[in-house]
């Protein structure tokens, strides 16, 4: 009796340890099962944003690639978070420069000396090259059209090249936007800072491609210009729309493009031209004034497409 109730005894704690032990170890099992779908869930968030759109390229000099990709990145192309820009074979001129989606600069690598290097704000290039940070706001009018324009230059940048026409002095780049009010355009914006003088302007309307059609919408007119003045064209057969307005002066010849907008839509076409101007110049050194210029131009035919 006495060794069998011993056994007894023995038996029943067991018993008890192996039902606590039942539940613990399905709880510990379960656990083990949520915690692996988090991580592939934070996993796969993770590589949904590393994917998303985070900026673009605004400009470039040499081949750039992204890690992994065999083609090179190109001026207006999209970049996705975590990106990293290489450059196999630099030289000394080869740069490129990346904007997040509101178009203000995150990135700016250039190589001298065989190596390329990161440039922060103090201008001094020396830091190794980060991939692109992967979380960005894309939110706001200025994002959407910035998107729209870089989607312009990545189809094809050479469009909205700044080209020289002929002549060796000043050439007027400044591109922009005028009233147009049924009889007569003021063209003194672009004079502004201009030598006083005789010049003759032209009208030619630009295709969907960009490109200037080489018949003049409007005859050449004739204006003497005077910073203290005004410079009134009264231009027939130019309508609301895109153009190329040639500007010649003694032997030299400019080239610049004008959006004529109606009464109705020039105030909020101008204001947001002029917000974009400023997006621009806020780039400083860190890109050309070519390209500056190229993304106005640029920046116009997106809004002509919104005032069609």
């Amino acid at each position: 009796m006495v060794i069998g109730e011993r056994l007894k005894a023995l038996r029943e704690p067991m018993s008890r340890m192996n039902l606590d032990f039942a539940p613990n170890y399905t709880t510990a099992r379960l656990a083990s099962g949520l915690i692996t779908i988090l991580v592939i869930l934070v996993g796969s968030a993770f590589f949904v944003r590393a994917q998303q759109e985070v900026g673009y390229v605004l400009e470039k000099e040499g081949k750039w690639t992204a890690r992994g990709a065999v083609e090179g990145v190109n001026m207006g192309q999209p970049l996705a978070g975590g990106t990293l820009l290489t450059n196999s074979s630099p030289t000394d001129n080869d740069h490129i420069v990346v904007a997040n989606l509101r178009g203000e600069i995150v990135k700016t690598i250039r190589c001298r000396s065989g190596v390329c290097r990161e440039c922060r704000e103090s201008g001094a290039c020396y830091d190794p090259i980060q991939p692109l940070p992967i979380l960005s706001d894309s939110t706001g009018a200025l994002s959407t059209a910035f998107k729209a324009v870089s989607e312009l230059f990545a189809g094809k940048p050479d469009r909205y090249s700044i080209h020289r026409v002929r002549g060796s002095g000043n050439v007027i780049t400044k591109n922009g936007i005028v009233r147009f009010d049924g009889s007569a355009i003021d063209v003194s914006n672009f004079l502004e800072g201009e030598d006083q003088g005789l010049y003759e302007v032209q009208f030619f309307p630009l295709s969907a491609e960009g490109n200037a059609i080489q018949e003049p919408k409007s005859h050449s007119t004739s204006l003497n210009w005077s910073p203290a003045g005004k410079a009134t064209l009264a231009v027939a057969g130019v309508h609301p729309g895109l153009y190329e307005m040639r500007i010649t002066h003694g032997n030299e010849s400019s080239s610049v493009w004008v959006l004529v907008c109606s009464s109705a839509f020039y105030v909020t076409s101008a204001a947001s031209f002029q917000a974009f101007v400023h997006q621009t110049d806020s780039w400083g050194a860190n890109v050309s004034q070519a390209t500056k210029q190229a993304y106005q131009r640029a920046f116009l035919e997106y809004l002509a497409s919104r005032s069609e």
